[in-house]
C-alpha cells in the first residue's frame, strides 16, 4: 500500500469514521421500521428450484481456457431430498473482454436452466438481481461478444428468454441476492440491507418497492426498459419488484426481486416468496440456492486440471512476467 493512502487515512479519520458509526434520526428509524413487516413462516408443502452457475478461466498469450457451468437443484420441504440438473461448458476463446463475456453467458445458462425447472417446482430462486442480469444481457447483445459466435447462440434470444419466462412465469420465479450495495429503498449513505439488517431482528420482510420509483436513476431507466420489453413480447403490465427478507430470527437479510403483474397486490406475491423459501431454508438461508452454490463454484484448481488434461498446462500466461533481470 502506498504511504499516501495511510496519510489520506488518517487525514480523514473523523470523517470516515462518522460514515461507518453513522447514527440515523428518529425518523429515519421509523421509516425502516414501518417498512418492515414482520411474518411468521407459514410452512407447507412445496418443491423449491435453485439456481446458479459459475465461471473460470486461465489467460494464456492470445487465447483464455474457460470453465463455466449452471447447477438446479429442486428440493421437497416435505419428502427432502435433492434433485440435481445443470450443464458445464468448455472451450478457449480469444477475446479483451473475457470476464464480461463469460459473466453474460453464464447468466445465459441459467435462463436455460430456469427454463427446464420452472413446470417443476413451485417456486424457482435464482442467485442475483434481475435488474443486474438484465443489464447484463442487454449489454452483451449490443457488444458482439466473441463468445456469441463461437457457441452459436444470440444474447439477443437470451435477452427475449429472459423476459418471457419472468413475464409468463412470474408466479414461480425470483431472484435472492445475497450481497448487495443497492440503496433502492432508504437511499441512505449505506446500503439498504445494511439497514434491514442492522435495525430489525424479527422474520419478515419490507414492504415491496416497485423499482421504476428507485432511488437510483441506473436502476429506475432498466425496471423501465423490462417493464416496457414485457408489455411488448408478453402483452401484460408488469413491473420489477424489490424487498429485503429475513427467513430466520436474528438472520442475515436478503434482497429478493420479483415481477408482478399490474392489479395484484406485491405483498401477497412477496408473502408467497418469503414462505415458500422459508420452508427450505437452512440457517436463514434457501437451501436449493446454497446447493446450487457450492456446486456450479469453478477453481482455479478445476481449470487447470482442464489445462493439464489438453496439455497446455505449460504454455505461456498472458499474466507471466515476460522478461526479468538486472540492468
Amino acid at each position: 500500500m502506498l504511504p499516501q493512502a495511510i496519510d489520506r487515512v488518517l487525514k480523514s479519520f473523523g470523517l470516515l469514521r462518522s460514515r461507518i458509526d453513522e447514527a440515523l434520526v428518529r425518523d429515519q428509524l421509523r421509516r425502516i421500521r414501518w417498512l418492515w413487516l414482520v411474518s411468521q413462516p407459514r410452512v407447507k408443502s412445496s418443491r423449491v428450484a435453485g439456481v446458479d452457475s459459475g465461471f473460470n478461466y486461465i489467460e494464456y498469450r492470445g487465447y483464455a481456457l474457460y470453465v463455466a457451468d449452471v447447477v438446479g437443484v429442486v428440493v421437497d420441504s416435505v419428502e427432502g431430498g435433492e434433485e440435481l440438473s445443470g450443464d458445464a461448458d468448455a472451450d478457449v476463446v480469444s477475446t479483451t473482454f473475457i470476464e464480461s463475456e463469460l459473466s453474460a453467458y453464464s447468466i445465459a445458462m441459467e435462463i436455460d436452466e430456469v427454463r427446464k425447472l420452472v413446470q417443476r417446482a413451485d417456486l424457482v430462486l435464482v442467485d442475483g438481481s434481475l435488474v443486474a442480469k438484465f443489464a447484463s444481457i442487454s449489454r452483451a447483445a449490443e457488444s458482439g461478444f466473441e463468445i456469441e459466435k463461437l457457441k452459436g447462440i444470440s444474447f439477443r434470444r437470451y435477452l427475449e428468454e429472459l423476459i418471457y419466462l419472468v413475464g409468463l412465469h412470474a408466479p414461480r420465479i425470483a431472484f435472492v441476492a445475497k450481497n448487495t450495495n443497492a440503496k433502492d429503498v432508504l437511499g441512505l449513505v449505506k446500503g439498504d440491507v445494511y439497514y434491514f439488517e442492522r435495525y430489525t431482528t424479527e422474520t419478515g420482510f419490507s414492504k415491496p418497492l416497485p423499482l421504476e420509483n428507485s432511488a437510483s436513476l441506473g436502476v429506475r431507466g432498466i425496471a423501465s426498459r423490462i417493464r416496457g420489453e414485457i408489455r411488448r413480447l408478453v402483452g401484460i403490465g408488469a413491473s420489477v419488484y424489490a424487498s429485503y427478507a429475513r427467513f430466520a430470527e436474528g438472520g442475515r437479510v436478503y434482497r429478493v426481486e420479483v415481477v408482478v403483474e399490474d392489479g395484484e397486490d406485491p405483498r401477497e406475491r412477496m408473502r408467497r416468496v418469503f414462505d415458500l423459501a422459508a420452508s427450505v431454508s437452512v440457517s436463514g438461508y434457501p437451501y436449493p440456492l446454497l446447493r446450487a452454490d457450492q456446486l456450479a463454484r469453478v477453481s482455479e484448481k478445476d481449470v487447470e486440471r482442464v489445462a493439464m488434461i489438453l496439455g497446455i498446462a505449460a504454455d505461456p500466461q498472458g499474466r507471466e512476467v515476460l522478461w526479468a533481470g538486472s540492468l
